[in-house]
């Protein structure tokens, strides 16, 4: 499975990034996704930090959140 991050600028501040397939690049279903990172560079690091997670899975759960929930993760 080919999985891609996907980091873009919110018309309401800040980054979004998320995680999909191939198969289904649909915004309402990513493997992961969450909202507003306050910079560009802390939504890159966080995707990359979460497409290392994914590689290394078994299992693969779609899950969603924002910046805040995923910092205390």
């Amino acid at each position: 499975m080919n999985l891609r991050l996907h980091v873009h600028h919110v018309r309401t501040g800040g980054w979004c990034a998320d995680i999909d397939d191939d198969f289904d690049r649909q915004p309402d279903d990513p493997y992961w996704c969450v909202d507003q990172w306050p910079t560009l560079q802390d939504a890159l690091a966080a995707g990359c930090d979460q497409l290392a997670r994914l590689a290394a899975a078994t299992h693969l759960t779609r899950v969603s959140g924002y910046a805040d929930a995923a910092l205390a993760a």
